[in-house]
């Protein structure tokens, strides 16, 4: 990985980050939502690959500055930063980002699918700029359709495949007992019905399957349950 010490940013924004919405969570990109501290001019609106510095570490990401009119009617400016392959709460932490390059300007998407293609080459530009390798492509989801995705590859689910893989994609960092998951999904007592999950969690790996890359999006927690595997 690149370092930064070659580089200067074009703007630097330090503030602490908040809860959200939760809206990139849900479209697979989720976001450290940042209040700005100070009273300093933000740069343009837009989208920019960006540099974190939280506790001592540095991370690397994309941060978007300005509304989200593909998701809502939100007139206010937003912070949001997705940092790769980070996953730990963090509100209430102080965190700095640094800007380094400007990748596009925020714009209204027609549908939320062609939001999520655009947020991964968004994502892949940053990551070649960084030298960061991408071995495995993160997976979306589309609640509207029901539909998962792989890069541009869309992998459609049956209703209750795609109500198991959103309850673990929206807490990564949670096991869930197979009992859990069978009174969530299907609204009932588990009882003895435990093999309708884990024929479902099987349906999903298949479908899955082809363009993963060999990562596994489902992890088995031995003798617990399951719990989602994050590229």
């Amino acid at each position: 990985m690149k370092e930064t010490n070659h580089r200067k940013p074009i703007s630097t924004i330090t503030g602490t980050v908040i809860h959200g919405r939760g809206i990139g969570k849900l479209v697979g990109t989720p976001t450290a939502n940042i209040a700005a501290e100070g009273s300093a001019a933000l740069p343009d609106t837009g989208v920019y690959i960006s540099a974190i510095s939280l506790d001592h570490q540095t991370y690397y990401g994309i941060t978007h500055i300005g509304r989200r009119p593909t998701l809502d009617n939100d007139q206010n400016l937003s912070i949001e930063t997705h940092i790769f392959g980070f996953h730990n709460d963090i509100y209430g932490s102080l965190i700095t980002v640094s800007l380094y390059k400007k990748l596009r300007e925020v714009k209204r998407f027609a549908e939320l699918s062609l939001l999520i293609e655009q947020i991964e080459r968004d994502c892949l530009a940053a990551q070649s700029f960084w030298g960061i390798p991408r071995e495995c492509r993160p997976l979306y989801l589309d609640p509207k359709r029901h539909c998962a995705m792989i890069g541009r590859q869309e992998i459609y689910l049956s209703a209750n495949e795609f109500k198991l893989l959103h309850l673990l994609y929206r807490s990564p960092q949670t096991a869930f007992t197979k009992p859990e998951i069978y009174e969530q999904v299907w609204q009932a007592p588990a009882n003895d019905h435990l093999h309708a999950v884990e024929n479902t969690v099987f349906q999903i790996r298949k479908r899955l399957k082809p363009y993963c890359g060999g990562h596994e999006y489902i992890k088995t927690v031995v003798g617990y349950g399951y719990k989602f595997n994050p590229a």
